[in-house]
Formats: C-alpha cells, sequence, structure tokens
C-alpha cells in the first residue's frame, strides 16, 4: 500500500476506535436510551448508505423469496448495535473498543467449521492471543468484586456481531453486499425504535448537547465516512493489506477513551488491548492473504 491508502486506511481505524468514545457521550442518565439511539444512528446513516450503493450501482430489487433474509439481518442489526450501546453505557470507552472488536475472532474459526475456510497456525495463534488479551482485561474488575456486567455485554455483541458477519458470507451470493447493509439498516430502524417505545419510552430521550454530537458522530462519520472512505479502499487496495491496519482500531479506542473521557490508562488494558490487537492482525492477515478477493467491509457497521 501506498501513502494515501495507508492514511486513509489509518482514518478508518481511527474513526471506528471513536465509536465507542462517541456512544458514551450519547447513551447515558442524561442523553439517549441504548436501543432508541441505535434507531437514529442508523436513521442518520441510511441516506449515505444509499448514496454508496447507489455509486457502485447496487441493485435495489430484492426477490420476494429472499425477504426473510433482510429480516433477519434486520434484526441481527438491531440487536448487535443495541447491545453494545447498552454494555458500552455501563463500562469504559477504552474497554469495549477492544471488546467489540473481537468479531474477526469470532468469524475466523467459524468460519473454518461452517464455511471450510482454512485456519492455520498463525491464524490459531491470534485466537489464542486474543483469548490471553480478553482475559487479562477481564481479570482485574473481577478481582474487585464487580464492574463486569457492561463488558460482558459488549463482548455478547461482538459475538453477535462475528455471528451476523458468517450470515452475511452466506447472504452474498444471493443479496450484494451494499444491498444487504442498506436492507439491513432500513429494517433496524422500525425494530429499535418499537422496543425502544415498548421498553425505553420517550420521557427516556434527552436531546443535549453531548448525546447529539455522539450521535452524529456515530451515523455520519462512523457508519457514514468511514464506511465510504472503506468502500474506495477496497476497489484500489488489497483486502488483505487492509485488513492488516484493523488492529489499530481497539489502541484508537484506548487512546481516545484516555484522552477524552479520562480514562484510566492501566497495565492490564494496555496488554490486552496489544493482545487482543496481535490476535486480530495474525487471524486477519491469515485469512485474507489465502482469500484476497474477500472484504472486511462489514466491519464498518461497529
Amino acid at each position: 500500500m501506498d501513502a494515501a491508502g495507508l492514511s486513509a486506511a489509518t482514518l478508518c481505524c481511527l474513526l471506528w476506535g471513536g465509536n465507542a468514545v462517541a456512544v458514551k457521550y450519547a447513551i447515558s442518565d442524561a442523553g439517549l436510551p441504548p436501543v432508541g439511539g441505535a434507531a437514529l444512528r442508523f436513521l442518520i446513516s441510511l441516506p449515505v448508505v444509499a448514496f454508496v450503493c447507489w455509486k457502485v450501482g447496487s441493485k435495489w430489487r430484492i426477490d420476494r423469496r429472499y425477504w426473510w433474509l433482510l429480516a433477519v439481518h434486520g434484526l441481527l442489526t438491531a440487536v448487535q448495535i443495541g447491545s453494545f450501546n447498552w454494555g458500552t453505557s455501563r463500562s469504559e470507552a477504552g474497554r469495549s473498543s477492544v471488546f467489540i472488536n473481537i468479531h474477526p475472532l469470532v468469524v475466523a474459526p467459524l468460519a473454518w467449521w461452517f464455511l471450510s475456510e482454512r485456519l492455520g497456525l498463525r491464524g490459531i495463534l491470534g485466537l489464542v492471543s486474543a483469548a490471553v488479551g480478553v482475559t487479562v482485561m477481564l481479570a482485574r474488575p473481577l478481582m474487585l468484586g464487580g464492574g463486569l456486567m457492561g463488558d460482558l455485554v459488549v463482548l455478547a455483541s461482538g459475538v453477535v456481531f462475528g455471528l451476523q458477519a458468517i450470515a452475511q458470507k452466506m447472504t452474498f451470493p444471493i443479496i450484494p453486499p451494499t444491498t444487504l447493509l442498506f436492507y439491513q439498516s432500513l429494517i433496524a430502524i422500525p425494530l429499535s425504535f418499537l422496543y425502544s417505545a415498548g421498553f425505553e419510552g420517550a420521557s427516556s430521550y434527552h436531546f443535549t448537547t453531548e448525546s447529539v454530537v455522539g450521535l452524529v458522530y456515530q451515523g455520519l462519520f462512523v457508519s457514514g465516512v468511514a464506511f465510504a472512505v472503506w468502500m474506495i479502499l477496497l476497489r484500489r487496495y488489497p483486502a488483505g493489506r487492509l485488513a492488516a491496519v484493523a488492529f489499530l482500531t481497539p489502541l484508537f479506542g484506548i487512546a481516545l477513551g484516555t484522552l477524552m473521557r479520562g480514562e484510566a490508562f492501566t497495565l492490564p488494558l494496555v496488554l490486552g488491548a496489544s493482545l487482543v490487537g496481535a490476535g486480530i492482525y495474525l487471524v486477519a492477515g491469515e485469512k485474507y492473504a489465502d482469500h484476497p478477493g474477500e472484504s472486511p467491509l462489514l466491519s464498518a457497521n461497529d
């Protein structure tokens, strides 16, 4: 990759790393509810995703017999983002940035089992490294006697994201990636709003300056700008080269959490994040070297 491509890929990782920080600002007791905030994020990002679909010439019409697939993906999207918001609001931005980014590490063994994709020694070492990193990060709050709920929910969201990635890959021969991304976001909007109306209530919506800025960042810069830039990069550079940069995302998340939220910069956090980042690098490097035409596109949904 040349300097321009590497800079643009790093920018995407930086924007994704700031996602958890934006959630902390948007989703709080004085801000927006977790699932309702997710619905608003989808609403803001949808025109950008539609524009990208139009620019790449995606098809819009989906055969009626496949509508159930769109419904499943829409439900998974609503659950994944809603749970990420809920967990992050009860954890720290830096920790959430690490835990949500385990999704490539969930995809690798699942693709091995269900899609017969090779997972060699490098990939296995990456999974071990990431597992040790997560254990290191969870050990401290466990020893202190609590504070795990937010972390565990974000971890669960990362697992759902990984499961969704496998389901998406199995759907791509029927529905193109950009088209699927548009429709799953579209369907997630009413699902999230319905849940929010029933369980969160209108009184939980507080549009403060911080919550609006955090929401706009998620909708425009994470789901919009980062997604659009990543699409351009995927047209110009091999997916494997881009995927190898993904380990920067949780590290950026920790740095931004410390700088913008004043979160503690502890040794277990840095060590755990470094091990998870190394795991992502090892797994992504092996996976996309073996499958150079594939794309880590939908990581833009974080």
